[in-house]
Order: structure tokens, then C-alpha cells, then sequence
């Protein structure tokens, strides 16, 4: 029997595969426990607007995250923050602090894809990553006194 995978089956298949299983074990097995359905013409079209729908929303991902880094590498983001006498920071620089400065500066990003090596407490000139999946890039942010 044909099935379409709702999720990644060991041995099977990862989601969104049309598969041919034994119809006892899609039967008993995959359908009942909402692993697969049947592989109707209508489940067929459904799952190929699935996939280009999502196909379409990664290629948006990637290029709204090309856009950014180009912005940010061309920039140095500057952030205020509050410090000691010894230019220590009263409180660490947060990605939602990054992801304001950056609003600021017309960058589209959101804090998921902010990324510190470590925590950020002082003065001066820092890299900070910007992810997205599985790619990461560098870019410099300035803590200035507040």
C-alpha cells in the first residue's frame, strides 16, 4: 500500500515520502498512530503544495539572512550600555539589545538568530554570529558607555 509519511519513520522514510509498506503494517500501524495516510490523488496534490510552500519560505529565509549579513558585515552596530568605573557592564548585552540596534540601523533580524561565544559585560568591539539553519556568519558589534 502507498502511504504519505507525516513524520520521519524509522526505516521507512523521513516526512513528506510517498512510501510502499505492507498494507497490514499501514493498516495497523501507520494510519491508526497518525504516522501516514494513504496515498490519495487529493493527499498527493496536498503534499506537493507542502513542499513547494516550503521550499519557497526556506529560499525567503535564506535571502532575508543574505540581506542582513551584507547590512551588518558593511556596519559596525553600536550598543549603550550601562558600566561601572571599570567599564565592566552592569548587565550582560542581550540579543534582543542586538536585534534593537539593528532595527535601528533597518537590518531585519529577530533574536533566534543572534549568537554569542560568551557573554558580552564589556566596553569595546565584539563579534557576534548571526545564524540561520546551518549557516553562521561574524559580524562586529561596538558596546559604548550609555
Amino acid at each position: 500500500m502507498k502511504v504519505i509519511l507525516l513524520q520521519d519513520v524509522a526505516k521507512i522514510g523521513r516526512r513528506a515520502a510517498v512510501v510502499e509498506v505492507p498494507d497490514g503494517y499501514a493498516l495497523n500501524q501507520l494510519i491508526p498512530k497518525k504516522m501516514a495516510e494513504p496515498a490519495t490523488a487529493a493527499n498527493l496534490k496536498r503534499v506537493e503544495r507542502m513542499r513547494a510552500t516550503a521550499t519557497a519560505s526556506k529560499e525567503a529565509g535564506e535571502a532575508r539572512f543574505d540581506a542582513a549579513i551584507a547590512a551588518l558585515k558593511a556596519q559596525t552596530l553600536s550598543i549603550a550600555a550601562s558600566v561601572n568605573e571599570q567599564g565592566h557592564c552592569f548587565k550582560a548585552v542581550s540579543e534582543a539589545d542586538v536585534v534593537e540596534a539593528a532595527k535601528a540601523a533597518e537590518v531585519d533580524i529577530d533574536t533566534t538568530m543572534v549568537s554569542f561565544a560568551a557573554p558580552i559585560k564589556e566596553l569595546g568591539k565584539h563579534e557576534v554570529m548571526l545564524v540561520s539553519g546551518a549557516r553562521k556568519e561574524v559580524f562586529t558589534i561596538e558596546v559604548t558607555k550609555a
